[in-house]
């Protein structure tokens, strides 16, 4: 015990030896817009051998595919809904033919649909379900039997902070990444005793991309919105040192601790005070 914390900070002072990224073939779910684009843009700068993107919007998919060949990297797009198990399979199945073997996964495909309970339509509730936690299982399930034969892969998932503090007027998606981070949390755990084979969650704060465009905080100079750019890049410089979790920016870790430790008034004083309570109300963005 004593040794893995003494090594964990000297990895603090000392810079890490990245992983290299030149044999790897990379997946990203949602690569064609947002996050995924930029991951993809990440990816390929930081030497990729093979970037594969999917997604249900073939327009997006097409321009980013273009953009990251024009970068040199070799790069292929599949059409495909995460949140349908079977053309989850199917479409695995295509990617292995066609490309090769994956050996980096990661899961950024989600929806949001911006709503309350009672506000919110059945269907719609489903859909984030689907997406957003399932969508997860299947890609995995699609993908890591092969990992764990080669021992060599990786699973990224995008989480987000409201993984692990909710908001009103988001519960699709909030109750969503709370399965979703711990279904990872489970998985990293269970991959221990996997030789070349490890996990990667990012629970970054709000990101400026149209999906949650017209959310407001009070003190948004105080909370400023993440770039998309800043948190691929972070994302990436995570699975090249294998880090097992990733808060973004780093003060989401008081986040953490003052949940932990207040009691349950004292945070709802901090919502209001902070605007989280009412943040959603201007919601605006992509469903």
């Amino acid at each position: 015990m004593i040794y893995l914390v003494a090594k964990a900070a000297v990895g603090l002072v000392l810079p890490a030896k990245l992983r290299d990224l030149s044999r790897e073939n990379v997946l990203i779910t949602g690569g064609g817009r947002g996050i995924g684009r930029q991951l993809a843009r990440e990816f390929a700068e930081r030497g990729a051998r093979k970037i594969v993107l999917w997604g249900r919007t073939e327009k997006c998919l097409k321009e980013t595919t273009e953009e990251i060949r024009q970068m040199g990297t070799e790069c292929h797009y599949f059409i495909c809904d995460v949140g349908n198990r079977e053309e989850v399979y199917q479409t695995a199945k295509a990617v292995r033919e066609k490309v090769g073997d994956i050996t980096i996964l990661v899961n950024n495909a989600a929806v949001v649909h911006g709503k309350s309970l009672m506000d919110s339509d059945d269907d719609a509730l489903l859909k984030s379900q689907h997406i957003n936690t399932l969508g997860q299982f299947w890609t995995t399930k699609a993908f890591l039997p092969r990992m764990l034969e080669l021992q060599n892969g990786h699973i990224v998932c995008l989480n987000s902070v409201l993984a692990l503090s909710a908001i009103p007027g988001a519960i699709d998606y909030c109750t969503s990444k709370a399965s979703a981070f711990a279904f990872m949390e489970s998985l990293t755990l269970g991959l221990l005793d996997c030789p070349g084979v490890s996990a990667t969650t990012v629970l970054p704060f709000h990101t400026s991309t149209e999906m949650f465009q017209g959310m407001r905080v009070r003190f948004p100079n105080l909370f400023p919105p993440l770039k998309p750019e800043t948190v691929a890049r972070r994302t990436v410089e995570a699975v090249q040192l294998n880090q097992a979790l990733l808060l973004l920016p780093w003060t989401m870790h008081a986040l953490v601790i003052l949940k932990s430790i207040l009691p349950q008034a004292a945070l709802e004083e901090i919502y209001k005070f902070s605007g989280t309570y009412t943040c959603m109300n201007t919601f605006k963005g992509r469903t």
